[in-house]
C-alpha cells in the first residue's frame, strides 16, 4: 500500500499534460474488450511514489469490463492516464444485489456461477492491495426494492473497508451511455441517503457518464444499442479521468 490519496491527484491536476505509457498490472478475468483508437484524452504526471505507482481496483460489471482485452476496458484505461497500476473485476450481469444469492446465474463455462460484489471482495483481498477501490455497479440492480439495493450497497463498502482499510473508495453512480441523463433510480436523494450511513462516510461519489448528458451517443454504442463502441470505451475511459481528478474529490471530502 503506498498511501496515495486522490487529494494527491487533484493537486497534481494543474501540472502540465504529458503522454505516458504504462504497463498494466491485471487480474486474471477471462472478460474481453475491442482495441480502441490512439487515446485523445487528458494524460497526469502524478507525483512520484516512494516505490511503485497507486494500485486500482476497479470492481463492477460489463461496463467495467468492456468487450475486449482488460488492458484496453474503459476502467484500466482511465487508470494508465493517471500513472495508476490497474486490477479489475468484472463480471457481465453483476451488481451489488444482482449475481448473488438471490439472483444467482451461470456466467459462462470459463467463470460459472456467478457473484455478487461483496462475495467477490474476500478472495480479491488475498490477491490484491489497492490504494484505490472503485465499485462501479447498480445497472443490473434496478430489480429489487431500492431500499434491498441500499442496504447492499453501504454493505459492501463495509466490506471493501474492512479488507483494505488504509485504502480510498470510490463509489461510481450508475448509468448507461445511451441515456446520459438517466440515474436509474439512483438520484442524488439516494446518493445523500447512501452517504448519511456511518459504513460509507468518506466515500468518494463520482458520475462520470453523466458528463457526456446533452451529447448524442448513439454513434458511441455497439450493435446492441446498450454497451460502447471503440469510440464509446474511450469517450467513457475519458470521462472516468476527468471525474477522478477533476473533481477532487478526497477521502475526507
Amino acid at each position: 500500500m503506498n498511501g496515495v490519496r486522490l487529494s494527491d491527484i487533484a493537486s497534481a491536476a494543474t501540472a502540465a499534460a504529458v503522454a505516458i505509457g504504462l504497463v498494466l498490472a491485471l487480474t486474471p478475468d477471462k472478460t474481453p474488450s475491442a482495441p480502441p483508437q490512439p487515446a485523445d484524452t487528458l494524460s497526469l504526471r502524478l507525483p512520484q511514489a516512494e516505490h511503485e505507482p497507486p494500485t486500482a481496483l476497479f470492481i463492477g460489471d460489463s461496463y467495467t469490463a468492456g468487450p475486449g482485452p482488460r488492458e484496453l476496458s474503459p476502467s484500466c484505461l482511465a487508470a494508465s492516464r493517471l500513472g495508476w497500476l490497474c486490477h479489475l473485476s468484472a463480471v457481465p450481469g453483476t451488481g451489488y444485489v444482482s449475481g448473488g444469492p438471490s439472483n444467482r446465474f451461470t456466467v459462462d463455462d470459463y467463470r460459472g456461477e456467478s457473484t455478487s460484489f461483496s462475495e467477490r471482495i474476500p478472495l480479491l483481498a488475498n490477491q490484491f492491495d489497492p490504494d484505490i477501490v472503485i465499485l462501479d455497479g447498480g445497472r443490473n440492480d434496478q430489480f429489487p426494492p431500492r431500499a434491498n439495493v441500499l442496504a447492499a450497497m453501504v454493505a459492501t463498502i463495509a466490506d471493501a473497508r474492512r479488507a483494505w482499510p488504509e485504502a480510498e473508495i470510490v463509489f461510481e453512480r450508475p448509468r448507461f451511455l445511451s441515456r446520459p441523463n438517466d440515474d436509474l433510480g439512483f438520484d442524488e436523494s439516494f446518493t445523500n441517503r447512501l452517504l448519511r450511513d456511518p459504513d460509507a462516510r468518506g466515500v468518494s461519489v463520482i458520475d462520470p457518464i453523466r458528463a457526456i448528458d446533452g451529447r448524442d451517443t448513439s454513434n458511441l454504442l455497439s450493435d446492441d444499442g446498450i454497451h460502447p463502441n471503440r469510440q464509446g470505451e474511450l469517450d467513457l475511459a475519458a470521462a472516468i479521468t476527468a471525474s477522478l481528478v477533476d473533481q477532487r474529490f478526497a477521502a475526507d471530502a
